[in-house]
């Protein structure tokens, strides 16, 4: 009789010990599961977040680029223009050597 009750309890804790083991495994699994999605959105938003980044920066070097090109035809511009002011400038001290020239003669 003895026998048969301890085998009663042992059963009935074992029951329960399996219960628990599972009850533990399934809360595990699912920690696991919960991390693993968590990372996977973190790393998709972190990934669209770049692209953004990536899209802005693209923009604003486009626009950098405008405006060094606008410069740059600026700058050819003013060379131009001062290359010209200089021409006449080297034009009018000729004549005005020349009209020196005269006056002194």
């Amino acid at each position: 009789m003895d026998r048969c009750a301890l085998e009663f309890i042992a059963r009935r804790w074992w029951r329960r010990t399996e219960v628990w083991a599972i009850a533990v495994v399934l809360v595990c699994g699912g920690a696991v599961l919960g991390y693993q999605a968590a990372y996977w959105y973190l790393a998709e938003n972190q990934n669209s977040q770049v692209q953004d980044i990536r899209k802005a920066y693209d923009a604003a070097m486009t626009e950098r680029d405008k405006r060094l090109e606008e410069l740059t035809r600026q700058t050819g511009t003013a060379a131009d223009k001062a290359s010209k002011a200089a021409t006449t400038a080297a034009k009018a001290a000729d004549k005005a050597d020349e009209a020196l020239n005269r006056v002194s003669q």
